[in-house]
Order: structure tokens, then C-alpha cells, then sequence
């Protein structure tokens, strides 16, 4: 779903309730408003809508941006082109699978797994923050070390059964403390 401010600009919203766009990401009747990543159901040249992906994000940002300064400038706005790069999921420790490529070659396990930190290490700013970052997946590949886990909110480890009206038989062996009586 998108943001609530999709619904908030005032124009068609389409699946999910992210704005329709035009090919150059404007908003149809509403000059100056663009919609790029999960705000926007942003389209193909062949019309069909792609994924709520970063890279669609990413790419569609600096293409309204582009239109914005040839808006500005009095220069003709470009239509948005996605350029796929392919797709990677982590799965696990050393476990991933990527498709990358025109001819969407498969990588899977540890190359698969190298190439995925590789790019997200590559699309951070800054030296410094991609040093400390490969340092902290370094140190926790190796060490399989994760530190304690606190729970800072008794209530958050509650289950709300109510929700979905379905709630687990009672075991009549399990009394609370306090309801318990002595022997």
C-alpha cells in the first residue's frame, strides 16, 4: 500500500493506492507533481506496471528530478525508461540467489551471496559508511555472534488473538500463579 499521502494529493490513485503517473511521472491535472518509488504505479514502455523495487525507486527519482530541472529550464520533460538490472534476494547466512543480465543468468549460494553485499555496499554514500558496514557483516558472518536480545515492552511480546478471532484452546492444566490454590 502507499503512504497516506498518496491519497492526500488529490489525483487517480490506481492499485494499491498509489498515484497514477504519466510517462514522465507526472501526475495527470497537477502540474508540478511528480510520483516516483512506492507512492507511484510506475509503468513499462509497454504499459504494464513494474515492481515496487528499489532500483525502480531509484531510477524513476533521478528521471523526475531530470523532468523537474527541464520544467524549470522551459525543456521538454523526458519519459521515465527502466533500465532492469536484475533481481537479488538474501536467503540466509552465505545463501542468496540473484538474476542478473539480459539473459537473466542465475547465481545462487555464496556467489550469489558476494554479489548481494557487493551492490548494497556499492549503493551507500560514503567511504566511511561502506568500510563500517563491511566491517560489521564481516564481524557478524564470522563471529555468528548476534549480542543479547532485549525486549524493552512486555506488551509488544503479547500476542493480540482478537485480531484475527481465532484463539488456541485453553490447556486447564495451565493456571496462573495467582489463581492457583495451595495444597
Amino acid at each position: 500500500m502507499a503512504p497516506p499521502v498518496a491519497g492526500e494529493a488529490g489525483v487517480t490513485q490506481g492499485h494499491g493506492g498509489r498515484i497514477e503517473v504519466l510517462a514522465d511521472l507526472s501526475a495527470e491535472g497537477a502540474p508540478g507533481l511528480y510520483g516516483v518509488g512506492d507512492v507511484a504505479n510506475v509503468l513499462d514502455r509497454d504499459g504494464r506496471p513494474l515492481p515496487q523495487l528499489g532500483s525502480v525507486a531509484v531510477q524513476s527519482g533521478v528521471c523526475a528530478a531530470d523532468n523537474i530541472l527541464a520544467d524549470a529550464a522551459g525543456q521538454p520533460r523526458k519519459p521515465f525508461v527502466y533500465r532492469d538490472k536484475g533481481i537479488m534476494a538474501m536467503i540466509g547466512r552465505g545463501a542468496a540467489i540473484a538474476e542478473v543480465g539480459e539473459r537473466r543468468r542465475e547465481l545462487r549460494g555464496l556467489p550469489a551471496f558476494g554479489a548481494w553485499l557487493g551492490v548494497h555496499a556499492a549503493l551507500m554514500t560514503g567511504v566511511r559508511n561502506r568500510l563500517e558496514t563491511l566491517l560489521d557483516w564481516g564481524f557478524d558472518y564470522f563471529s555468528r555472534s548476534r549480542g543479547p536480545q532485549i525486549l524493552d515492552r512486555a506488551e509488544a511480546a503479547a500476542i493480540d488473538w482478537s485480531d484475527d478471532g481465532a484463539r488456541p484452546a485453553a490447556d486447564p492444566t495451565d493456571t496462573p500463579a495467582a489463581d492457583r490454590t495451595p495444597a
